[in-house]
């Protein structure tokens, strides 16, 4: 998982600023995106019980799959924005960023991924 530059850092740097907010906006995005599946495949508001993150992985994709194929055919299922319960807000990590794995990312990797889009967003 990217994560945000660490404010300390993004105070005086510009394309650290920029990347944190597009950050931020990108993160609110995914969020309501889970929130709508969640609301939809209430399977997803709690922990999965799976032997592998694969499977996990598959649940979530086939979930994915059906709800796009439900608004294809129009179900009239109204999706509400928001999520009353929230949990995900309890699984969350020190920079405020969604825990989706408790695989480690390789965090090197990660680092240079975020500073490669922060000279994207602002060269």
């Amino acid at each position: 998982m990217l994560t945000p530059f660490p404010e300390s850092e993004a105070i005086a740097n510009r394309r650290k600023r920029v990347y944190n907010r597009l950050h931020s906006r990108t993160r609110i995005a995914v969020e309501c995106a889970f929130g709508r599946l969640k609301n939809r495949f209430r399977i997803l508001l709690g922990k999965l019980e799976q032997k592998t993150p694969k499977r996990i992985g598959k649940v979530i994709q086939s979930c994915v799959v059906l709800h796009n194929m439900l608004l294809a055919v129009q179900d009239g299922y109204v999706v509400l924005d928001t999520d009353p319960l929230r949990p995900e807000a309890h699984h969350r990590d020190e920079n405020g960023g969604l825990v989706v794995s408790e695989q480690p990312f390789s965090h090197l990797l990660g680092v240079a991924i975020r500073n490669d889009l922060a000279d994207i967003f602002v060269p």
